[in-house]
């Protein structure tokens, strides 16, 4: 089976400082999703200010949740982050069922959580002043995009467009585009990466990149 690692330009700015790598896992002969378990390290200009996890778990059911957690130190600045998603996925739809996103360090401390209930309501804590309160199929939280990318990915899609309420609380949409292939190198060897961008309205690329590699 072929190995493959995708390289997606969506970044997590940490305070306009540090990355986190978005990736893709091995992919399997059909679009499902498998759990995995990444751990990395996150460096800026050659120095290392910390380490990350990301890990997908099978709940049953079709239920799945994907946790992404940091913790950065860089002389007086530090910054924790953590984030769950809790989704259904089937046929390569995920549906999201609640997010939860938690910021501590330099700074103001953020907690926000998000229920994507049955009957539509949306319910945002804290709300922001921009809220829905009613979701659409279709809409996505910050995680949970993530694994609908990796499975548009498998399926061969090459450009994007989705709807997500965001950590802050609002609706916000990405657009993505396939613009290329890269070899990377890993402690695991070299991969074939497929590059994928975000597209802007007024500036087509953003020109900052993120790399990883999830494993199963």
């Amino acid at each position: 089976m072929i190995k493959r690692v995708y390289n997606l330009a969506i970044t997590s700015l940490l305070l306009g400082l540090f990355t986190t790598a978005i990736a893709a896992a091995e992919l399997p002969d059909d679009n499902t999703i498998k759990p995995f378990t990444a751990i990395y390290d996150m460096y800026r200009q050659g120095d290392k200010l910390g380490q990350g996890s990301r890990i997908m778990t099978s709940l049953g059911d079709n239920n799945f949740s994907i946790e992404l957690t940091s913790n950065i130190e860089w002389l007086i600045f530090s910054d924790r982050r953590s984030e769950l998603s809790i989704f259904n996925y089937v046929d390569g739809k995920v549906s999201p069922l609640s997010y939860s996103y938690e910021r501590s360090g330099t700074g103001s401390d953020k907690e926000l959580t998000i229920e994507f209930r049955q009957n539509k309501d949306l319910i945002v804590k804290p709300e922001a002043k921009e809220s829905p309160d009613k979701w659409e199929d279709g809409w996505l939280d910050e995680m949970s995009l993530h694994v609908q990318i990796q499975a548009d990915l498998i399926a061969g899609k090459t450009a994007f467009e989705y709807s997500l309420i965001s950590n802050r609380g609002t609706l916000r949409t990405y657009k993505l585009e396939v613009i290329g292939h890269e070899i990377i190198s890993t402690g695991l060897g070299r991969f074939n990466a497929v590059k994928v961008a975000r597209v802007y309205d007024k500036q087509k690329f953003y020109a900052q990149h993120a790399y990883g590699l999830f494993q199963s």
